[in-house]
């Protein structure tokens, strides 16, 4: 099933987003959690011969892509703020497109550097305040009315640059969209 979303995501994900999941969803290996799995859309980017398990997070569960084995996908539901897991239970953690939403960005940024193993994985991808003088002022304009129509999600944010803050080391890092998506997979320290 078709949600309200994924048809207003499509341009973006076929103009940006496709090849940006393509290039760094495979990296992830081991035990992995995924913050806002969504409608699972990262699932067919992952190479199932490095995937132990994935533990899927969400606030809500949608109709899933089917590529790995289901068998190998605990779903729990639960927000990045709080996440329900001892510390260092995973290989990998993948954020795509949730810390828009978050009520508490910091927090939810220590919630996943908690639950990441020492040397794990962070694959992310977020849409942020563009560097672009005239689009950061339209995007601060919508973000008077966004959030209130869009489950939360804030498009005046920089998580990139909080991301930053945290003892990692980044193994690659870029943008794509006159720097409105930033994405990265970084190792925990």
């Amino acid at each position: 099933m078709t949600t309200f979303y994924d048809l207003f995501m499509a341009p973006l994900e076929k103009r940006w987003l496709t090849d940006i999941r393509k290039t760094i969803i495979p990296s992830a290996s081991g035990k992995v959690l995924e913050i806002g799995f969504g409608t699972g859309v990262n699932l067919q980017y992952l190479d199932c011969d490095q995937i132990d398990s994935v533990t899927a997070l969400d606030l809500d569960f949608r109709k899933t892509n089917d590529k790995c084995d289901k068998d190998n996908i605990t779903f729990v539901k639960g927000k990045a703020e709080q996440l329900p897991f001892p510390d260092a239970s995973f290989d990998t953690v993948i954020e795509t497109l949730v810390l828009c939403s978050v009520s508490d960005l910091e927090t939810a940024l220590q919630e996943i550097m908690r639950v990441l193993k020492p040397k794990g994985r962070f694959i992310y991808i977020d849409h942020v305040l563009p560097d672009d003088k005239a689009l950061a002022t339209l995007f601060k304009g919508i973000n008077h009315f966004w959030p209130h129509i869009a489950s939360g999600c804030n498009v005046t944010r920089t998580p990139h640059l909080s991301i930053a803050r945290h003892e990692i080391e980044h193994i690659e890092s870029g943008h794509r969209a006159h720097t409105i998506f930033r994405y990265g997979i970084v190792t925990k320290h």
